[in-house]
């Protein structure tokens, strides 16, 4: 009774108390708080070691449970919320006491309920307190094993090592994980500096609706205003706040933008020439952007630097942040104003050292409303690398004939203190950046596998995409990476004026200096040209001027310079030819190189082939077959600059001008050339001593071909005075000269024959030939195009838009395209009898037939929209034309007589025609074609009028004329196709029955399986050429999935399109480094070809290849192709 009371009178006292006191309790009771969070082990400890207190509260707890009603469900309510945290160990104290409690209290319960309702005994009581106590102690004994479990977890947590003979629990400490990110601004999401946009207000506009508001508007109706209607609007915007897409405020200058992050931008806009930052006047906008680009103004020696920002429909100047976005906008001032007060300063003192610099950032105080009191060195060398990228920004914007800011005494010492890299603005932000969560099995691309001859001639332009070997990073490479090779400056030729280029060999000098042109310094390394110019300068003893030679005049030099050596070889008429000649001491033959002097003293040396040497009475004299330096050519200045091409260009010069002798080797392929791919060549091919050259291919200046040189040699009777490039150019111009053949007879003052020539085509009556659009005209005028009416008089203030409805410019019209070739077939070819008798065959005429094309019928140009583009129309209208009018030959048939289908015939050769009806201009109507037009063996007499003498002869000719030449059976070349997609390129080179693809190489698996479908015979590889290629490269066999590689002399023709997404107009971003790795793989596609040598190469890609980067890419492509010795063209093809 006695333990009884005091039970009831300490529940009674717990229960009377206040719910302030409770809480404690009810917390040190099963570890929870008011609002069901478990507490920590430390408020759990609070409790004794002997655990009697924790006895005390479970038996108080329960009492609680069963006397108040209005505990029980608050209780409860924290157990059913309770979830066990990840960190939270399943042993916890809390959980074993509460596991414990709802175990143990139903007994005492019950015991406590009975003892209250019912008396009872002595021994009763006794064996209740019997078993209460042997609970305690059960309980007193788990709270100390407990207690040691909370102790060794706290001190494993800060680090100490216990040593208690009774601890036999090991506990282990859990893995640290990365804190979540945005996957926008890249900012922690636990970091507590973290804010959010707090939303816009309801009358915010959205930006198209904000810029037509009037209050922004700076002119009324009675105004003119607009210079163009291509200028952005501009607009102050205050208040502002720039956040992602998911409302983090973020800061806008840490490569976000650059890395096509979407920002977005809410504030007060106001117009541009309202200065007062407040909101009154302004316009709420909400979520303008995304914002393209962020810029720095006001380098006009202005207070503030104005900031601003360019989304696709204004350009914004900000004034003030928001309030809550002030503090991020704060970190960003430093360092904007500082890149203001270095542009301002270097603007107009260029020879200012470090020092001054430095000293006028500390004197200069910083605007007002800045949380920094002044400028000091250590913010400089903090903030360069931004305050020089913003030098370089300025200089770039900058006019041609402004010198550089960068290159300043002080901006070279402030890159090397702080160890600026120059050139990668934005470029290394964004490279460092990698996106989280990135897929561990898209490893991004692959770096250009690259053979050493392609790694040395695209190492300036891919130097971050191509693979590098460590070993060539020797001191020629390094001199080679000075320029940047793709601006303008680098790309444009050597002026022949300055100091630098009048020391050249090639302009006439010693060559002893080794200076650029001074107007070829390439802004991109500015820097360290200047760096490298003052030590060279130091070294560099002052040399005379040379003296000025007189090449630019046409005046006779001494006699005493030149002689002859030896006695005439030759003597033609009035000339007598000579074998040698000594000119200053230096002996020349005919067969030796020389370089010629200039009329322009600017231009460099020419350089040319000595092919013959007379005297006559214009003087002592030579034939110079001219050498084309590789500048000279498509290829600029990508050209090896030892390089020299053949061309079909001479010219009779005086000896006077011979400047000196010179060496042109001949650089002919190996016989194993097909297996020298891939080797460790020399990209030199001769020592640069400035007298040394090489050539290899014969350079087409019209059609911008590199051919092999052309095999001719020389005859007895003309070795002395050969020309190789007169001999083509006489070739050329007797296969341009019309000729007759094969005279019929004579009528009518006329001489008929059965055939003519012309560029080496014969001609032959009954042939169907291409004329020139004004050889002959039509009896039915088709109906012009309708033209645009004349502009009238408008009042262009009264109607502002009216010019937009009258623009003479239609995209894609075709009304300025040339009008195809007229065709016909030839009826009689003739030339005009001479008063003397003879026939003036230099004067040829053809009698045709006309055929009408659909466009040329009174049904005009909506008739050719649905009629095949090989369709005629025969026609008895016959006319007489000039031989030199004629531009081709072509077959036209009647349908009816083919043996095979309108479409294989179409298909079976270029330049082939038919018609199926005849067309009455008279009539405009369509009528079945004569006898004589269908019969192909009847395809007219060799003469009019009826007379047969000529016929048999006519018709053999005909019969001979239609005959086509047998097609060559040749074997179908051995095919690798890298880019290979489904296979269209592939089954081009099918259907014309040249090449038999063999291998594919498709990285895209749904493609690959299509090629596979299309080609069933073809090894496709499903991997990255690259990859491929190293293991070429590395004398593998097979790759992963055991397929079987190509092998040097197994390719016969290679051929593929590299990815176009870099060189595309369509892409906005082919600047960036995805566009840049998918470029390269032009390098890649090339090493191939270097490493395999096929036969033929074929190279596809957009038209934008053509001119991309200055047409950089094309000019190295090419320069690899003729330095691996292939002759190569290319051409822009109409593909539509």
């Amino acid at each position: 009774e006695r333990y009884l009371a005091k039970v009831k009178a300490l529940l009674h006292q717990e229960l009377s108390a206040e719910n302030g006191d409770v809480a404690p309790l009810l917390q040190a009771s099963n570890g929870c708080s008011k609002n069901g969070a478990y507490g920590s082990d430390e408020d759990s400890e609070r409790t004794g070691p002997d655990g009697e207190e924790d006895s005390a509260m479970e038996m108080e707890e329960a009492a609680a449970s069963s006397s108040s009603s209005s505990s029980v469900p608050t209780l409860r309510a924290r157990k059913a919320r309770r979830s066990r945290s990840n960190g939270e160990s399943k042993k916890s104290p809390a959980s074993s006491r509460v596991t414990r409690s709802s175990g143990r209290q139903p007994t005492i319960l019950s015991i406590f309920s009975k003892g209250s309702n019912k008396r009872k005994s002595e021994e009763v009581n006794g064996e209740v307190k019997q078993e209460v106590m042997n609970v305690e102690k059960e309980e007193e004994e788990l709270e100390e094993k407990e207690q040691d479990e909370k102790r060794i977890k706290i001190e494993t947590k800060e680090g100490l090592e216990i040593k208690d003979e009774i601890t036999q629990v090991k506990t282990t400490t859990p893995a640290k994980t990365t804190p979540p990110k945005c996957v926008d601004c890249r900012q922690y999401l636990d970091d507590p500096d973290l804010k959010f946009f707090q939303g816009d207000p309801d009358d915010a506009l959205e930006e198209p609706e904000m810029l037509t508001d009037e209050r922004l508007s700076l002119f009324d109706a009675n105004e003119d205003g607009f210079e163009s209607y291509e200028d952005l609007p501009q607009h102050k915007v205050t208040s502002f706040s720039v956040y992602d897409k998911r409302g983090h405020l973020c800061p806008f200058d840490t490569g976000l933008i650059e890395r096509n992050i979407e920002l977005y931008f809410s504030g007060a806009v106001k117009p541009i020439y309202d200065d007062n930052p407040c909101l009154d006047g302004g316009v709420r906008a909400k979520k303008l952007g995304p914002i393209n680009a962020w810029w720095i103004t006001g380098f006009d020696g202005g207070e503030k630097a104005l900031i601003g920002f360019t989304t696709a429909f204004a350009d914004y100047i900000l004034m003030e942040p928001s309030e809550e976005y002030a503090p991020i906008f704060a970190l960003m001032q430093e360092k904007i104003y500082m890149s203001k007060i270095v542009v301002e300063f270097l603007q107009n003192n260029c020879d200012v050292s470090y020092e001054d610099l430095l000293n006028k950032i500390e004197t200069t105080v910083p605007p007002a409303g800045l949380n920094f009191n002044r400028f000091t060195e250590d913010s400089l060398l903090r903030h360069a690398q931004f305050v020089v990228e913003q030098v370089e920004s300025y200089d770039e914007a900058g006019d041609s004939d402004e010198p550089p800011v960068l290159i300043t005494p002080c901006m070279r010492d402030l890159i090397k203190l702080a160890g600026v890299t120059l050139g990668k603005r934005r470029a290394v932000r964004r490279q460092a950046i990698r996106h989280p969560t990135k897929i561990d099995k898209d490893k991004g691309p692959t770096k250009a596998t690259t053979t050493k001859l392609v790694y040395l001639i695209f190492d300036t332009f891919f130097s971050e995409q191509i693979e590098k070997d460590e070993k060539e990073d020797d001191k020629e490479n390094a001199m080679k990476r000075r320029r940047c090779g793709v601006c303008e400056v680098c790309q444009q030729p050597e002026c022949g004026k300055c100091k630098a280029c009048q020391n050249m060999v090639k302009f006439g000098g010693s060559g002893r200096s080794k200076q650029a042109c001074l107007q070829r310094r390439c802004p991109n390394l500015a820097v360290r040209e200047a760096d490298e110019d003052e030590e060279v300068d130091d070294n560099i003893p002052e040399m005379p001027s040379p003296k000025k030679m007189l090449q630019g005049r046409k005046k006779k030099q001494n006699k005493s310079r030149i002689s002859w050596v030896g006695e005439p070889i030759k003597s033609d008429g009035k000339k007598d030819y000579y074998q040698r000649v000594c000119i200053d001491s230096e002996t020349l033959e005919v067969g030796d190189c020389v370089s010629v002097s200039p009329d322009d003293p600017t231009k460099p040396l020419y350089l040319a082939r000595v092919t013959a040497m007379w005297e006559d009475s214009s003087g002592q004299m030579f034939h110079a077959h001219w050498f084309c330096p590789g500048s000279d050519t498509v290829l600029g200045a990508t050209s090896d600059p030892l390089e020299l091409f053949l061309v079909d260009e001479c010219e009779d010069m005086q000896l006077s001008y011979i400047h000196g002798k010179v060496k042109v080797i001949y650089k002919a392929p190996s016989e194993n050339w097909s297996m020298e791919g891939g080797l460790d060549m020399e990209i030199k091919m001769v020592e640069d001593d400035g007298r040394t050259y090489f050539y290899q291919m014969w350079y087409d200046q019209e059609y911008a071909r590199f051919e092999s040189p052309p095999k001719t040699q020389p005859t007895e009777d003309n070795k002395y005075k050969f020309c190789m490039s007169c001999t083509r150019l006489d070739e050329v111009r007797h296969k341009e000269i019309p000729k007759v053949a094969e005279p019929l007879e004579e009528g009518d003052g006329k001489m008929f024959y059965a055939m003519a020539t012309k560029n080496g085509v014969q001609y032959r009556v009954g042939d169907g030939v291409y004329l020139l659009p004004e050889a002959f005209s039509f009896s039915m005028k088709p109906a012009s195009p309708a033209k645009r009416p004349k502009k009238e008089a408008v009042d262009e203030e009264l109607h502002p838009e009216h010019y937009r409805k009258y623009s003479e410019y239609i995209k894609g019209s075709n009304l300025d395209a040339p009008d195809p070739y007229r065709v016909g077939r030839i009826k009689e070819i003739f030339c005009n009898i001479r008063s003397n008798g003879k026939p003036n065959e230099a004067d040829i005429k053809l009698r045709i037939c006309k055929f009408y094309r659909p466009e040329n019928t009174h049904k005009s140009m909506k008739a050719s929209y649905h009629a095949d583009i090989n369709l005629l129309y025969w026609s008895d209208e016959e006319t007489t034309v000039d031989f030199r009018a004629v531009q081709g030959r072509c077959m036209v048939v009647y349908g009816e007589d083919l043996t095979e289908s309108i479409q294989d015939y179409s298909a079976g050769g270029l330049d082939r025609f038919y018609f199926l009806e005849a067309y009455n201009a008279k009539t405009k109507s369509f009528e079945d074609p004569p006898n004589h037009a269908r019969n192909s063996g009847n395809k007219g007499k060799g003469k009019g009028k009826g007379k047969g003498k000529g016929k048999g002869k006519s018709s053999v000719s005909c019969e001979q004329s239609e005959q086509e030449p047998a097609e060559l059976k040749l074997p179908k070349l051995r095919t690798l196709d890298v880019f290979s997609g489904c296979g269209g390129l592939s089954e081009g080179f099918h259907q014309a029955g040249v090449s038999e693809t063999l291998w594919a190489i498709e990285m895209w698996e749904p493609a690959a399986q299509a090629f596979r479908l299309n080609n069933p015979g073809t090894t496709v590889f499903t991997e990255d050429c690259n990859v491929l290629l190293k293991l070429v490269m590395s004398g593998e066999k097979t790759n992963s999935l055991g397929q079987k590689l190509p092998q040097k002399g197994d390719v016969e023709m290679l051929c593929g399109g590299p990815p176009c997404q870099g060189f595309s107009g369509m892409n906005r971003f082919n600047s960036r480094t995805y566009s840049k790795f998918k470029n390269s793989l032009v390098v890649s596609f090339l090493s191939y070809c270097d490493y395999y040598r096929p036969r033929f190469f074929l190279l596809e890609n957009v038209r934008n290849f053509v001119s991309f980067k200055r047409s950089m890419v094309l000019k190295l492509t090419l320069r690899c192709l003729v330095r691996m010795g292939y002759q190569c063209t290319f051409g822009v093809l109409q593909v539509g």
